[in-house]
């Protein structure tokens, strides 16, 4: 009996008067966001949550905007469905924390715009989110697309477990679920969004796993592409230089500027010692070496200045790093409707 009410305390940590922010950001979404809205809404209603939606238009050119617009002057949607329009297409992490830095709920629920994302899988990812966890990360485990997206996918996953040891088995779901106090001063890069559970792992908050629903891509065009698995690629290696060296960077340089000076000393000796000694017991040498002349020489006094240079950009990005940047700053709103 005990054991029982003190799982059920667990999943009651989620009171029913928390309001549940859905954000979504959108780029040429034409004939999904609507569909995708009402599915969101039958969902909440079933499960009487209260809840908002908002979708962030990431410089849409199609209709997506219009046809949000659309529901909302309907009149009935006003209380759940929010509309942030950004200046232009910024990329889906700035669209992402614009939506991120306006919601008004204690839970956050992020999720793609295309309808691969299932919402019934919504429910069960707030019941996962129990005392335990601060976030619950969907897994596709039997995920609806091709090849040439699962193989990368695939491996990314697997590197980024390795390099900084996060133990779930899809970081790139945007289906998550978190707690408020987890994400409100997340600070991401580039197409950091992929990489949050890898954030807030470093942070010290706890993450669980849900197998999700994923389905095939029906309408719209994938922005998916070679530039954005690369870029994905280069953003892994960039957070894992981040989480050992970001706070402070001069540990880094200092490493490396000892490393060249080490070298720079060595060649030097050797330099020394083709000048004094080598010529005497070593028939290679049949005269002393002059150090003006020897490249060794060159070479150890060039490593010693590009280990005073490394050192030197050490001190500049421990300087630059005080700064604190913001990275709210790579987006700008141009209206938002409600």
């Amino acid at each position: 009996m005990c054991g029982k009410h003190t799982v059920d305390s667990l999943r009651n940590l989620i009171v029913d008067d928390i309001l549940i922010s859905i954000v979504i950001p959108v780029f040429n979404e034409e004939d999904n966001v609507v569909p995708l809205f009402h599915s969101i809404r039958d969902v909440m209603t079933n499960i009487n949550r209260d809840f908002e939606v908002i979708f962030v238009d990431d410089g849409s050119t199609d209709k997506t905007l219009p046809n949000l617009r659309v529901v909302l002057d309907n009149g009935v949607e006003k209380d759940t469905l929010r509309i942030i329009e950004l200046q232009r297409n910024f990329g889906q992490t700035p669209a992402l924390l614009a939506g991120l830095a306006n919601i008004k709920g204690e839970l956050v629920v992020t999720m793609d715009g295309d309808l691969q994302n299932d919402p019934q899988d919504i429910p069960a990812m707030l019941d996962a989110l129990t005392e335990e966890y601060n976030v619950i990360c969907g897994w596709r485990k039997n995920r609806k697309d091709n090849a040439f997206k699962k193989l990368p996918s695939k491996f990314n996953n697997f590197l980024n477990r390795k390099l900084n040891n996060v133990f779930i088995h899809d970081s790139g779901c945007t289906l998550r679920v978190y707690r408020r106090d987890a994400i409100k001063h997340i600070q991401l890069f580039a197409e950091g969004h992929r990489y949050i559970p890898a954030i807030l792992a470093q942070q010290g908050f706890r993450l669980g796993e849900v197998i999700t629903n994923h389905r095939p891509r029906t309408n719209g065009k994938t922005k998916y592409g070679f530039k954005r698995l690369f870029r994905g690629f280069i953003d892994l290696f960039t957070l894992n230089a981040i989480n050992k060296w970001g706070k402070k960077p001069i540990h880094l340089f200092s490493r490396w500027a000892g490393f060249f000076t080490i070298v720079s000393f060595l060649t030097f000796c050797w330099a020394i010692l083709e000048r004094v000694a080598f010529h005497r017991f070593w028939s290679v040498y049949t005269e002393a070496v002059s150090i003006r002349s020897n490249p060794i020489f060159i070479i150890s006094f060039s490593l010693l200045l590009f280990s005073t240079l490394i050192l030197f950009i050490g001190f500049v990005t421990e300087l630059l790093l005080r700064n604190n940047f913001d990275s709210h700053n790579s987006y700008k709103i141009k209206k938002e409707w409600s």
